[in-house]
């Protein structure tokens, strides 16, 4: 049975950006331009030829689905392994710290619309529930500080004390 600190440190070998890589990260590295060039050629044809695109839509899908699939696993496997890059050591604030440095937040922008794609209608069922709920509460407010302003207020002995002032 290989030793998990093994397994994470080979990990590591395969993903890492920078060279000297095993074969396998050569490959793994050719295989993530690849996907990433497929995402990208899938999307610009979604706009510039949606016939192309439509005629392919069951395979592009089956794309979609897997990329989604492998860069969430790609972007966990970096956070588990950022242990080994300069920096980074401490296995909780180095892994927090790893999350936020620039690469990594660009690699979860680039993941987040997959997962809404997946959850869009709910989330944006959530989310029209949340802005009626903030528009209701802006409303109260409007309708409390007009009332104030117009002397109506049950706040109107707090106005009238601190104005006589």
């Amino acid at each position: 049975m290989i030793h998990i600190e093994s397994l994470k440190w080979q990990t590591f070998n395969i993903i890492k950006l920078n060279p000297p890589k095993p074969t396998v990260g050569k490959f793994f590295d050719v295989f993530l331009i690849l996907l990433i060039t497929a995402n990208i050629v899938t999307t610009v044809q979604r706009y510039l030829m949606p016939e192309m695109y439509a005629a392919w839509e069951d395979s592009i899908f089956v794309l979609k689905q897997f990329s989604l699939v492998f860069f969430t696993l790609e972007y966990i496997l970096r956070i588990w392994t950022a242990v080994y890059k300069a920096g980074y050591e401490h296995p909780v604030k180095g892994r927090i710290k790893y999350m936020f440095s620039l690469y990594m937040v660009i690699d979860l922008l680039a993941i987040i619309p997959f997962y809404f794609y997946q959850l869009d209608s709910f989330i944006l069922r959530m989310l029209r529930v949340f802005k009626m709920l903030k528009l209701l509460k802006v409303m109260h407010f409007l309708k409390e500080i007009v009332e104030y302003n117009l002397g109506r207020s049950k706040y109107r002995n707090y106005r009238e004390k601190y104005d006589a002032k």
